[in-house]
């Protein structure tokens, strides 16, 4: 229990585990980063494009991730809790402009923003729960994001490859610290019961987060479309971009039954059940990025030829958003659907031949197949089910 006077600061977990508008305000930064990762990956939609913008997500959702902690810990209905999570909107905000030249002349500012924000957040955490039995876990954080942060700023002036290098040790040390539970000098590694987290709250931030990146889809193809001549096959590309969408939605929220906020708490090992939640969503978001960069292309150019890249750009999105759905039911829910394998698997098998039709033609046989996989899902999961977003 919370003890000294900061303790009104830390949520109660006895009170109703509802996002706040504060973190509803703050995810709006979110959906301009979504959009201009999107745009840096269409841009350059190269093996080493594709693997900077994956670079930069994996950054930015870990603050996203991060500070969803934070609130999941402190009570953000605090005005002081409310500035750390606006100071933090601030700094993302400032990630956003620096995304499409991240490794270029505002390598700087990207690296600046990202280690100021994880510091930022941990010593007010730190500052907060001084009296608090999670007192350390912010000082592990403390110690382990000053180490990455090392890496972060000597790949700022060290462009180029050793860039590229260095912001990949950097991110695998952010990425590690969980999987070996943060050891710490003289505080050790993080026991469990640290990180068990008020489960409705995640599984609440989680959902609202698939929203905004759904949404973001959305946006950009609204804006792509406007730049157009309003052509047949603009006209058509839009409607299949759109039904995609939707069909990506339902794939996610169709099993309301299913509770991740309940079988997170539920769990043996609450931590253990967070951390492949958080991969799991990561996979999905990752999926609706690629979407997104698919959907622009089709709009664009509906009926040129397909390169190979805009093949796996318009297949791979749905393949990674299945597979994150995946791997969300198999961690947690501990059950999967079997569509969505066969899911994968066709959209697999049939990647190699879709080089031969027009990229619209490429985006109608893979909205075939999600549709069929919600199909099937409905078909197979015969129970009485609630209406989808309603869980």
């Amino acid at each position: 229990m919370a003890t000294g006077r900061h303790s009104s600061l830390i949520r109660d977990p006895g009170k109703p585990q509802r996002a706040t508008p504060v973190e509803l305000f703050y995810d709006l930064v979110f959906v301009f980063i979504l959009a201009r990762l999107a745009e840096t990956l269409i841009e350059d939609l190269t093996l080493l494009g594709a693997y900077e913008t994956l670079l930069l997500l994996l950054a930015i959702w870990w603050v996203w991730s991060y500070t969803n902690l934070a609130t999941d810990t402190l009570d953000s209905r605090r005005p002081p809790v409310q500035l750390v999570v606006i100071t933090i909107m601030l700094g993302s905000l400032l990630i956003s402009t620096a995304v499409p030249e991240a490794f270029d002349g505002r390598a700087l500012l990207f690296a600046s923003a990202y280690v100021g924000i994880h510091l930022f957040r941990s010593i007010a955490l730190a500052v907060i729960l001084r009296d608090h039995r999670l007192r350390n876990r912010p000082l592990r954080g403390i110690f382990w994001f000053s180490l990455s942060g090392g890496l972060w700023f000597a790949g700022v002036f060290s462009p180029g490859l050793p860039r590229l290098l260095l912001w990949t040790a950097a991110l695998g040390m952010d990425y590690l610290g969980p999987v070996l539970r943060w050891p710490t000098p003289r505080i050790g590694r993080s026991p469990a019961w640290e990180w068990n987290t008020a489960g409705e709250h995640l599984a609440e931030r989680y959902r609202q987060f698939i929203i905004i990146a759904l949404g973001e889809t959305l946006v950009i193809t609204a804006r792509t479309v406007r730049r157009t001549d309003y052509g047949a096959g603009q006209v058509v590309a839009v409607l299949v971009s759109f039904a995609t969408t939707v069909l990506l939605w339902w794939i996610y929220f169709y099993r309301a039954r299913e509770k991740l906020g309940s079988a997170i708490t539920g769990s043996a090992d609450p931590a253990r059940e967070t951390k492949w939640a958080g991969y799991a969503h990561l996979i999905m978001v990752a999926g609706v990025v690629l979407t997104t960069v698919g959907d622009e292309l089709i709009i664009r150019h509906p009926t040129e030829d397909t390169p190979e890249g805009w093949v796996g750009v318009i297949i791979g999105g749905p393949v990674l958003f299945l597979a994150g759905r995946t791997l969300l039911g198999h961690e947690v829910f501990v059950r999967v659907a079997r569509p969505w394998l066969v899911g994968i698997a066709v959209l697999i098998l049939m990647a190699p031949g879709m080089v031969f039709v027009p990229p619209l033609a490429v985006s109608v046989c893979v909205m075939l197949v999600l549709l069929g996989v919600v199909l099937a899902d409905a078909i197979f999961l015969r129970e009485p089910r609630e209406t989808p977003g309603t869980g």
